[in-house]
Formats: structure tokens, sequence, C-alpha cells
């Protein structure tokens, strides 16, 4: 296969130039929270508790349907990221449009049987009366967007992996704009009710998929590229692309396991836990999204540096990581620490509930500190397309909770509980520290006896 070759200009790694990639891919981070955080949003203030509730239960099933094949953006980060580090426009190229087409089958999918999985996501969800139907409505326009919504991923993925991630904030918050204005505009203007706000949402992924091949063709990263259909269908890679996808899947589903059981826990401790520990994943998702945004800079400049073989800006990346990350989760704990009433009045006016949320709090304080370095070596591991040790580290980690779970819980209850979950935290960084070494001969083999640094 005759190859173009790009000739990306890549600066030297130092804090400014890590951090000037990392504060546009957390901002874009941030992105799917915002969404569906504006449509819940708009029908609370247009609309009455049960549209609210049938809107929120419809985001919820998007959200855990889409996060679930969130490897679609993770795993083309990394191949596309690797291309770009080898200056290999063909390959480049195969890694954009060879995931594009099975995110483009696998929403179609998701459209066709679009009865089914919205009858398994409403019973699931114990969605009842006035609330499933409107979650029906807003799941039966949405539903529509789902070969948009992966596409997007891919585009996403592969653009952070050509390192254009000025351009991928730009989608990402532009979309989020989009889709604000477009739901007020629907639900307000138009009067179309829960269907309007999904509609919105749908319109606003489309334009994302739209704009982003727009961007992708104007940066001149597909120019001089012939494709042919026997490169695109080559079995080996299609098997190498699955098998990163199917350890990122197992790894989500251990995720998703996890955050449903502590739900699920909560909801046995009474209204009040349940709403206080509704509160602390919150927070947990919002430093996750923080920290992610420096994995993902980790994860493109491990792929790229691997694609070049360049063992020297692979350990660069490693220590820059390790200190950015380490110190921000640092800042991140005393921030949550000293203006633990203000994050808490953000979120309840209500005493009681602010009580127990405080009461809990210090686990947020340790979080950062026990996940920052997972949520490097995960991007990591997936920028060298070697899922399989990101898979094991939920799987043992998952272990680890429900082994330590009930113990905890029955010591000290909703704070053994809490207390699991940083076991389960602690325990992905732990293991996957330890496998570090067992990357490197596979990503550079010619310098396999070299140690790690970081």
């Amino acid at each position: 296969m005759a190859q173009h070759r790009a000739q990306p200009r890549e600066e030297a790694l130092s804090f400014g130039s890590y951090w000037k990639l990392a504060l546009p891919l957390t901002l874009a981070g941030l992105s799917g929270p915002l969404m569906n955080a504006t449509d819940t949003a708009v029908m609370g203030h247009f609309g009455d508790a049960a549209t609210m509730g049938g809107v929120a239960v419809g985001s919820q099933i998007f959200n855990t349907l889409y996060w679930l094949l969130g490897f679609f953006r993770t795993s083309t980060t990394g191949f596309a990221a690797q291309a770009r580090g080898a200056d290999d426009r063909q390959e480049a190229a195969l890694q954009l449009f060879r995931p594009l087409v099975f995110a483009g089958l696998v929403g179609c999918v998701f459209v066709l049987l679009q009865g089914p999985l919205g009858a398994a996501g409403l019973d699931l969800m114990g969605a009842h009366g006035q609330v499933e139907s409107h979650a029906a409505a807003y799941h039966g326009a949405r539903i529509w967007g789902a070969p948009a919504v992966l596409m997007g991923y891919v585009i996403a993925g592969w653009l952070i992996g050509m390192a254009e991630v000025r351009w991928v904030t730009l989608l990402y918050v532009g979309m989020d704009l989009l889709n604000l204005v477009l739901t007020v505009a629907f639900v307000t203007a138009l009067d179309l009710g829960v269907s309007g706000v999904a509609w919105a949402t749908v319109l606003a992924e489309v334009t994302k998929v739209v704009v982003g091949f727009l961007v992708i063709w104007r940066k001149g990263h597909l120019r001089g590229v012939q494709l042919r259909w026997q490169h695109l269908a080559d079995v080996h890679a299609i098997t190498r692309m699955w098998r990163v996808n199917s350890d990122v899947l197992v790894r989500t589903a251990c995720l998703l396991g996890v955050f449903g059981w502590i739900t699920r826990q909560s909801a046995l401790l009474g209204p009040e836990v349940l709403a206080a520990n509704a509160i602390l994943m919150h927070v947990q998702l919002i430093i996750s999204c923080a920290l992610g945004g420096l994995g993902n800079t980790a994860g493109m400049l491990a792929g790229q540096a691997i694609g070049a073989q360049s063992r020297e800006r692979f350990d660069d990346t490693l220590r820059l990581s390790f200190w950015t990350a380490s110190l921000s989760a640092l800042a991140i704990s005393l921030a949550c620490l000293v203006a633990q009433p203000t994050i808490l009045g953000l979120f309840t006016p209500l005493e009681s509930i602010a009580q127990t949320t405080g009461r809990h709090f210090i686990w947020m304080v340790l979080f950062p500190i026990a996940i920052f370095w997972s949520m490097i070596l995960e991007c990591v591991f997936t920028g060298a397309t070697r899922a399989g040790p990101v898979r094991n580290s939920l799987l043992v980690a998952t272990l680890v909770f429900f082994t330590t779970w009930p113990v905890a819980s029955a010591r000290w209850g909703n704070h053994g509980l809490w207390m699991a979950f940083l076991l389960f935290s602690l325990t992905r960084s732990v293991y996957l520290h330890l496998a570090l070494p067992r990357l490197l001969p596979l990503a550079f083999p010619a310098r396999s006896r070299e140690p790690v640094t970081a």
C-alpha cells in the first residue's frame, strides 16, 4: 500500500505545551453531561414534573447506551495518533473511515431496533404513567440521532489523535450552544414539548458530524489519499480494532455496574442518603471529566510517540502526565476541602441533604488522589492500542469493590460504601502502574530493555 506522508510539526513537550492541549480537551469532555443537563433544565423551566421526569429518564437511557459505546472515540484516538506519529496519511485516513463505517452501521441497527430497545430501557428505569409516556416520546425522537452520535465519536476521537484539539473543543462547545438554542426554540416558540427537546439534540448531533467532516477536509488531512475497499475491509486491521473496542466495552460495563450498585444501595439507605449520594456521584463525575482531559492528552501524545517509535517522547509524556495530573489532583482535593459548603450549596438548598452530603464529602476529597494515575494510564494504554490491561484493571477493581462493600457497609454504613468505591478507584491506578513495564516491549520492541520513567 502506498503511503502518503504528512509532516506534523512537533513542539518540545513542556508543562505549557501540555496544558495547551489538555485544557481544550477538558472542556470538550464536559460536553456530554452539559447537553443532557440542558435538556432536563429546559423542561424544568418550561414543563411540569412529569415532562421533566420523562426527559431525565430518556436522557439516562441514552447516557448508558452511548457511554457503553464510547470505545468508538477512545480506540480511534489511539489508532489515529499512531498513524500521525508514523507520518502515514494513508493509514490515518483508514483509521477514520474504517470505524466510521461500523459506527454508522451500529447506529442504524439501533434505529431499526428502537421498539425493543426503548421498551427495555423504560422497563429497567422503572418509569410509569405520564413519566413513561414522555420518556417514550423522547426516546422515539432521539434514537434517530444514533448514527450521528456514534459517527461523531469517531470524528472527535480521530481529530484528537491528529492533535486538532482546538477544533474538537469548538465542535463540542458549538454543539452545546446550538442544542441550547434549538431546545428553547422548539419548546417555547414551536411548542413541541418533549419531542422538541429530543429533536433539538438530534439536529445538534447531526450538525457536529457535518461540521467535523468539513474541518477534516479543510485541514487537508485527506488530500492525496486514495482508499480502496480491500484496505477498509482488511481483516487483520478490523480484528485489531474490535479487540481494543471489546476491551474498552468491558471496562465501561464494569464502571456502569459499580455505579448502578451504588445507586441501588443508596436507595436502600433512605431518601436523604440517596439524594446525598447522587450529589457525590455528580461531583465524582465532574472530577473525572476534569482529569479525563489530562488523560486524553496523555493518550494522544503516547500514541504519537509509539507511532514515531520515539521512546524519549513517550517517557516525556509519562513524566509530564504524572506531575501535571498529580498536582491537579491535589489542587482539586484542596478545592473540595476548602469550598465544600459552596459546592453543596450549588447542588441543594435543603439543609438536611446538605448535612448528609457533607458528612460523606471526605471521600470526594480523597477521590482525585486515588484515581488520577488511572485516568492517565487508561488513556496511555488505549493510545498504545493495548487495552487488555485496562479491561483487567476494571475486572480486578470490581472484584475488590464487591469483596470490600459488604464488610465495610455492615460496619460503617454509607461510609463503608464510599470506602469500597475509593478502594475500587485506587486498585485501578495500582494495577495499571504495575502493568506499565509490560507495555514497553510491545510498544517499543527495539528498546524493550530500557526501564520506564515517570
